[in-house]
């Protein structure tokens, strides 16, 4: 049944009904019908699997069991991806339709990693951006790295790695990893996903400030900068948007945004 689906999108979930919202923009992004959706829930309720089955097709691959947290379900999530492609989705996010699967499918026969804009977003409004660019241009080991959940890739260069189940910013070493394999990167200055905020390592300053404190070796001898370069962008994007206030009007993010979207 996936033999003409090309693009895989992870979607990592638990007990979140909010993944309703996600699953609904992949069908939205989807413009020609090349995507199969990988979901790997962690053991949710019977309400919130259910809920899930609904909104999947049978090409589609639902696979639910206990796991050791988002890095375990993104490991058995390439592990279970049988397309060209690979991209990834969080169960509270969104992709916003500004960039389909057609576009991303085209970039991705001439490269082996297409990044675009994320915008987070937190009651309605924009509260930060992490631009794909500075990833493009080879900086993402020096703080600048490329927004997660606007990557797409080759299925043999993303599976080349996994995540590190011991590291809170297990994703940030995997993709230095990635792009220390020196790919051919392309990007678009549009935003493809809306990240809402929260997730363990971002749920507060001090937690930040601990996951970051764990990668400074990753960075080798310009680590402690390398930190100190993305926090700074990362506080500085928060701080531009506290004074120039963007909400999110469009009619599909509002209609997404009136799901049962309610944490169990």
């Amino acid at each position: 049944m996936t033999k003409n689906k090309r693009l895989s999108i992870i979607l990592p979930s638990y007990n979140d009904f909010r993944i309703e919202r996600a699953i609904k923009s992949i069908r939205r992004f989807d413009d020609i019908g090349v995507v199969r959706i990988v979901v790997v829930d962690g053991g949710s309720s019977y309400e919130v699997k259910h809920a899930i089955t609904n909104c999947l097709s049978s090409d589609d691959t639902f696979i639910s069991e206990p796991d050791g947290g988002i890095f375990d379900a993104l490991n058995k999530g390439l592990d279970a991806s049988e397309t060209d492609y690979i991209g990834w989705l969080g169960s509270d996010d969104m992709f916003t339709g500004k960039v389909l699967a057609s576009r991303v499918i085209l970039l991705l026969e001439k490269y082996d990693l297409f990044v675009a804009n994320v915008n987070f977003f937190d009651k309605g409004y924009v509260t930060r951006t992490t631009f794909a660019l500075p990833s493009c241009l080879g900086l993402t080991k020096f703080g600048l790295h490329n927004p997660h959940y606007g990557t797409f890739g080759s299925a043999a260069l993303l599976k080349s790695e996994r995540f590190n189940l011991g590291l809170r910013g297990s994703d940030i070493e995997y993709f230095i990893k990635i792009f220390n394999k020196k790919p051919r990167v392309t990007s678009l200055n549009l935003t493809v996903t809306l990240q809402e905020e929260g997730g363990f390592s971002n749920s507060s300053y001090l937690e930040i400030l601990r996951t970051n404190y764990e990668l400074i070796s990753l960075f080798g001898v310009l680590g402690p900068i390398s930190i100190v370069v993305k926090l700074g962008v990362k506080l500085s994007s928060k701080i531009y948007y506290k004074i120039f206030r963007v909400r999110l009007k469009s009619h599909f993010f509002r209609k997404l945004t009136k799901t049962k979207g309610a944490e169990k």
